[in-house]
């Protein structure tokens, strides 16, 4: 598998001294043999350590979940798409009741994610945490939809914090670009960032180092720029 995960994070909540957002990825060998690639994002809401427990778990028990999954079943886009809105339902179980023995208030999270076997991938997410596809020519589309109450602001879905019957993760399905870069990120680092630029300096980096001081200065610039939000990205890319 050429594919290459880079991921990078910046705390820059003032007063918090926590950062919030999580991100992760692995490859593994699915039921039939080939490598799939998992990689997720998540942006706790939960004030303080609330919200950093359930990025950090929910990140957590997704790729431990696709490690157990994967080697026993061959990865198919609908089936896998039922499996994590499954998984989704038991963590948001976890965190409500972490929530009713450790904390006054909901203890929830974000979440955007995608499964590629570099043929076909998977894309879901709860909230406003998104993923992007940049293409070598500079395209640049979200393949996110924001779950947004009515009030145009505040998060309609995420994984705690709901009853699980509520909880309803957004999927869709494409054909893997293997020339494309792949954004995972939380709104922190989408709000403020030209995806023009972010292209033109990420599209020609080869090595994981390469791209994470890319990531790491872009973060930078925007915490320059006034951004107060944590900033998480996590790039899917093809390696050499």
């Amino acid at each position: 598998m050429s594919i290459l995960l880079s991921g990078y994070t910046r705390q820059c909540a003032s007063g918090m001294h926590v950062n919030q957002d999580q991100f992760g990825g692995l490859r593994v060998q699915d039921g039939n043999g080939r490598e799939i690639a998992v990689a997720a994002v998540a942006d706790g809401i939960s004030l303080g350590y609330e919200g950093k427990y359930a990025s950090y778990n929910t990140v957590l028990w997704l790729l431990q979940w696709a490690e157990r999954y994967f080697p026993e079943h061959p990865f198919d886009v609908q089936e896998t798409a039922q499996e994590i809105q499954e998984q989704m339902m038991l963590y948001n179980h976890r965190l409500n009741v972490f929530s009713d023995h450790h904390s006054s208030s909901d203890t929830c999270c974000t979440v955007c994610g995608m499964v590629t076997d570099e043929e076909f991938l998977l894309v879901f997410n709860a909230g406003d945490s998104r993923l992007y596809e940049m293409a070598p020519s500079g395209r640049v589309r979200c393949m996110t939809q924001d779950d947004k109450a009515e009030d145009g602001y505040s998060i309609a879905m995420h994984i705690g914090g709901k009853k699980d019957s509520d909880l309803k993760l957004t999927f869709s399905s494409d054909v893997y670009h293997p020339d494309s870069r792949y954004v995972l990120c939380s709104d922190g680092f989408y709000k403020r960032v030209d995806f023009s630029a972010f292209c033109r300096q990420i599209m020609p980096c080869r090595s994981r180092a390469e791209t994470v001081s890319t990531l790491e200065a872009f973060s930078a610039r925007l915490a320059q720029e006034g951004e107060t939000d944590d900033i998480t990205a996590l790039i899917l890319s093809r390696s050499g």
